[in-house]
């Protein structure tokens, strides 16, 4: 029997501890499915939250996807740094957290600062490239290279405070680097921070709800159940 063509945009939840590939490589193995297939957009491991995977023809709008608006819930450690800029890396305090200073006022102003078309440093610990190396190989090594990008970060919103943790809800286009953003807050704030937890709750139309998980893919028949799921 042969497989049917799949062209469609599938709704994953990805969760923590697995990578973007690690999805694509289980959806094969389980459903066996021998179709083109790529992401529209990837998620660092340690975070949670929608992945789409592209089938068939639908990998063709990877470059579309890229400028669909993406909302995100991030946690903030306040008071303390990354050598990664997330909980992966080795960590150092360099506020006490029994001492808050900073207010919420304080955090409200410095969030709005964020906003708009903003020229974002790509972080040492990122896949993108230099000289066709991924940077992250380079800063294993001990070699930081210095690239700055041009993002849309259209609104932030403050959440909760509750020192050291600040949550709060990004809404941006694609490329942002919330692990960035989680440092380059903590820097402006004067106390340092780094990126705790990282959610991912839309892309574009599709939200956490809508969501498909790694046990759908073991169910027997759910390529044929999700042949008629538009995209």
């Amino acid at each position: 029997m042969h497989e049917a063509k799949i062209d469609k945009i599938l709704s994953v939840k990805k969760p923590a501890g697995f990578s973007t590939y690690d999805l694509i490589r289980i959806f094969k193995r389980e459903t066996h499915f021998t179709g083109r297939i790529g992401h529209g957009g990837s998620l660092d491991p340690f975070a949670t939250g929608v992945v789409l995977l592209l089938l068939g023809e639908a990998t063709s709008k990877f470059e579309a996807i890229k400028d669909w608006e993406k909302v995100y819930l991030a946690g903030i450690r306040l008071g303390a740094s990354s050598t990664t800029e997330d909980a992966v890396g080795e960590i150092k305090i360099t506020e006490d957290k029994n001492k808050p200073t900073i207010s919420k006022s304080m955090i409200e102003k410095t969030l709005q600062g964020f906003t708009g078309t903003i020229e974002q440093k790509v972080p040492y610990f990122s896949a993108a490239k230099h000289e066709g190396v991924p940077l992250y190989k380079l800063a294993k090594k001990g070699i930081a290279v210095e690239k700055r990008k041009t993002v849309n970060i259209s609104n932030i919103e403050l959440l909760n405070l509750k020192w050291p943790l600040l949550t709060i809800r990004v809404f941006c286009s694609g490329g942002v680097y919330i692990r960035q953003l989680a440092h380059d807050i903590g820097e402006k704030l004067g106390c340092g921070g780094f990126l705790y937890f990282l959610e991912r709750e839309r892309v574009g139309e599709f939200t956490l709800k809508d969501c498909f998980t790694i046990e759908d893919f073991k169910n027997k028949g759910f390529l044929r159940s999700i042949s008629g799921i538009n995209s």
